[in-house]
């Protein structure tokens, strides 16, 4: 149960708590003017005393009773407002099985007709064992869409003497099963990536060694230094996505779009020459600018640049362009490379997700890239897009909220 279903839990049991109270109360109240009743209709001789007196005692404890049931009633309603405004879904029922309680997430599994309907009819079973003393638990996966997964937990609610009723809780788990998934998928992909390039490595140094030819040792160290270079770029890419993982609230200052352009362009340039390919820039407007960290806008756009180079046929173009409609920055990247698979679209901005494997591994991509483009765009509340078509090349855009008004033009400094 997470700490959120936790805290249900606890107001629920707070509320059932006071829910019993109240009924002790009005029962004990009752109780006491029966018994005052039958006295004053028993009791031979005159009254007069005997019921002034009574009175008196049943008007004190009304009030007594009337101001705790005030205060009780009071925080009644703001526990229930409390078990309204949270995510769980909590039923509190009495003894009998009769509901006393019920939140607006829980009423909407337990009127629910479709697949929601499960997560209603596990309450409804988990209760009654509850009602019994037992304590239970069951989880639900609802295929959706959307898939989600909910976990119902149900426990007996005990007062001074006997069971009262019974408490059920309904936790939503699909955002924790997820960040579960995605952790454990990190660490196997993040072990895959270094353990080939580390294995190549040790093998041809082992290699090399034993080697006496000097071409062919020439020949080694090159595939040394290559490999090298690909344990670098993914540790280094590492970093780079956790810095910016971690920045949520980026520094916001105003960066002029032209500026990030000639930055991310000057660092991809003599990768793009050695290839033959050409950075074709159709120049932004000055005045166009960003709010927003200039490092995390450079690095993003430097890793589109890589990305649209390193899977382009030799000879061929990239070209970037930045626009905007008064409110939104767009820079694109587009490139007339391989393309991608419709299939694969909804999927390259994961981590280590790579489209062609084979063709990852000549070009030594490492995979995060475009996670690193799809944080820094969330991190500046845009998004990136992706239009293309397999053989024809693929556009991807980046849209940011832009600055108003002109900016001054900050000192150019080196980017991350």
């Amino acid at each position: 149960m997470t700490a959120l279903a936790l805290v249900a839990g606890l107001v629920a049991l707070t509320l059932a708590g006071v829910v019993v109270r109240l009924a002790r109360d009005r029962a004990a109240l009752l109780a006491a003017v029966r018994d005052a009743a039958g006295r004053v209709a028993v009791e031979p001789g005159p009254h007069d005393g005997t019921v002034a007196a009574e009175v008196a005692a049943l008007h004190r404890a009304l009030e007594e009773r009337e101001a705790r049931s005030r205060a009780d009633e009071w925080m009644l309603g703001q526990l229930e407002l409390a078990l309204d405004a949270i995510a769980p879904g909590v039923v509190i029922v009495d003894r009998a099985g009769t509901p006393v309680f019920t939140n607006g997430v829980a009423a909407g599994f337990v009127t629910a007709r479709h697949g929601e309907a499960l997560v209603g009819v596990a309450v409804e079973e988990l209760l009654t064992e509850a009602c019994r003393g037992i304590h239970g638990s069951r989880t639900v996966d609802l295929f959706g869409p959307p898939r989600r997964t909910l976990v119902v937990t149900a426990m007996p609610l005990f007062g001074p003497d006997d069971l009262v009723g019974a408490l059920a809780v309904v936790d939503d788990v699909t955002e924790h099963r997820r960040v579960d998934a995605v952790r454990r998928d990190f660490v196997a992909n993040i072990s895959h990536e270094l353990k080939t390039p580390i294995g190549a490595i040790s093998l041809l140094a082992e290699t090399v060694l034993a080697e006496d030819d000097p071409a062919i040792v020439r020949r080694l160290a090159h595939r040394l230094v290559a490999e090298a270079d690909r344990v670098n770029r993914t540790v280094e890419d590492l970093l780079v996505l956790s810095r910016i993982e971690h920045e949520e609230a980026p520094s916001h200052e105003p960066v002029p779009v032209h500026l990030v352009v000639a930055e991310a362009v000057e660092r991809i340039r003599p990768a793009a020459e050695l290839d033959g390919i050409e950075i074709v820039v159709d120049e932004p407007d000055h005045r166009l600018a960003i709010l927003g960290d200039r490092r995390q806008l450079v690095s993003a756009l430097y890793n589109l640049l890589d990305n649209a180079v390193k899977y382009s046929d030799p000879g061929g173009e990239v070209v970037v362009r930045a626009g905007s409609d008064g409110s939104t920055i767009d820079i694109s990247v587009q490139d007339r490379g391989i393309g991608i698979p419709a299939k694969d679209l909804e999927r390259v901005f994961e981590r280590f997700y790579r489209v062609d494997q084979g063709r990852s591994r000549q070009t030594g991509g490492t995979g995060l890239g475009l996670a690193i483009v799809r944080h820094v765009a969330t991190n500046h509340h845009g998004e990136v897009r992706v239009d293309s078509r397999l053989g024809e090349g693929s556009t991807f855009t980046l849209y940011v909220p832009s600055a108003s008004g002109l900016v001054a033009l900050p000192a150019l400094s080196d980017a991350s």
